[in-house]
């Protein structure tokens, strides 16, 4: 056990000084105390390693500053981050951050890694634990939490507000996050297997978590979903085909996402992209390229997931969304694939508190879902198939609904996107 403050992290002291100090005693490892109360101000990316926890007392507080170098990034990060090496035991215990008008430099050219945006990152870790966590002040770029390529995390006590989304989770296996209170502009909870290439660092799926006693806290205005389960599929690179902006292809094991103007312009791909260093970009034809996984996976998306005791207090159109994504900035469907259905989620004593249309939305292939001990009032589940898509199949959704009260004509589908309903 070691004391930060006796290495020089100190309130008053300068932003840089503390970023130094800091980093010095997370890097000997083991646990590492702040208990002296007060503003510390930050600056620089905090990188921890294995078997390490930070220990922030009552009445500590990180307020983040600009570096001085310009290129501002995550707050605190995994130090295998960049070279996809998994860091293994990290805890951070009463981190609260204000963000201060400061957030990441979201360009591929000076991120970390393309896709790494947020104040806490941790990309390639196992057993994570992230307890009592505070962070107010979210700008328009930066989640307030985002993990990917994960296994066994756990987020317990948090409290989040702005812009962005407070939690942001891409590939990975077994996490639960608990006792969340969420006031955010864009999703509070972001269960993104697909997403932007300059948003998710990974693809991948996201699987066995447990998400329970969180808040959506009423708010002036909004966009997104209380909740979104973004899946897809592509399929190998081809000599000749038209790519855009986060468009993915496998090419000899590896998976590789486009990176361009998100405008919707289409580009000729001749040349196949051959790097293979995980987070590498390449340009080939002019078309740069991520290489995001160094194994040949096809499809993405949410499976084996409880949502507990939930309140939504906030007004949106849809809570729950499970999600196909296709406009300028991704297509997370190339045509031809058979993406494998999200599916073998449940929804128990979920409490709908303020106006909402939905509560539960689908445009992916679905099936196995299950609502229990829930009061849907004025709200409805919907599946629908997305438009303008040629070749998308649909499986039919088998609904379970134990004990759930609700109005007639509060389950829809489409001819396509089908529903066979199971009530108990």
């Amino acid at each position: 056990m070691v004391h930060a403050n006796e290495y020089g992290f100190l309130p008053g002291n300068d932003a840089e000084k503390n970023a130094r100090a800091l980093q010095a005693v997370v890097d000997l490892g083991g646990e590492v105390i702040v208990d002296l109360p007060g503003i510390y101000d930050l600056s620089e990316t905090v990188e921890i390693g294995d078997d390490t926890s930070i220990l922030f007392s009552k009445g500590v507080k990180i307020r983040r500053q600009k570096s001085s170098t310009g290129k501002t990034g995550v707050l605190f990060l995994n130090k295998g981050c960049d070279t996809a090496t998994y860091n293994k035991n990290i805890r951070l215990i009463g981190l609260h951050i204000d963000c201060n008008g400061v957030e990441s430099d979201d360009s591929y050219e000076n991120s970390r890694l393309v896709g790494l945006r947020a104040q806490v990152g941790m990309i390639y870790v196992k057993r994570l634990v992230v307890e009592d966590f505070e962070c107010t002040g979210l700008l328009h770029k930066d989640y307030g939490i985002q993990i990917s390529a994960f296994e066994d995390i756990r987020l317990e006590h948090l409290s989040i507000e702005g812009n962005k989304d407070a939690v942001h989770l891409g590939w990975g296996r077994g996490f639960v996050i608990r006792h969340g209170k969420f006031r955010t502009y864009d999703d509070p909870l972001a269960l993104n297997a697909f997403d932007y290439a300059t948003s998710n660092t990974h693809v991948g799926w996201i699987e066995d978590g447990l998400i329970e006693d969180c808040y959506d806290l009423p708010a002036g205005s909004t966009t997104g979903f209380f909740c979104r389960m973004l899946g897809g599929a592509w399929c190998d690179w081809q000599k000749g085909m038209q790519v855009q902006h986060s468009d993915t292809v496998c090419h000899d094991g590896y998976v590789y996402r486009a990176i361009l103007r998100p405008d919707g312009t289409l580009h000729t791909s001749n040349t196949p992209p051959s790097h293979q260093r995980p987070g590498e970009i390449k340009s080939y034809d002019g078309i740069c390229w991520a290489c995001v996984r160094n194994e040949a996976v096809y499809d993405c998306g949410c499976r084996n997931i409880v949502f507990r005791d939930l309140h939504l207090q906030k007004e949106r159109n849809i809570a729950f969304h499970i999600s196909l994504n296709y406009d300028s900035y991704a297509r997370s469907y190339s045509q031809g694939c058979k993406p494998i259905p999200q599916g073998n989620l449940t929804f128990e004593r979920i409490s709908v508190e303020n106006k909402i249309n939905m509560l539960l939305c689908s445009n992916y292939p679905s099936e196995h879902i299950a609502v229990r001990d829930t009061d849907l009032k004025d709200t409805k589940i919907d599946f629908r198939a997305a438009r303008k898509i040629e070749g998308l199949s649909y499986p039919t959704v088998d609904l379970t609904l134990e004990r759930v009260n609700r109005k007639e004509n509060s389950i829809a589908s489409d001819e396509v996107h089908r529903v066979r309903l199971i009530e108990r």
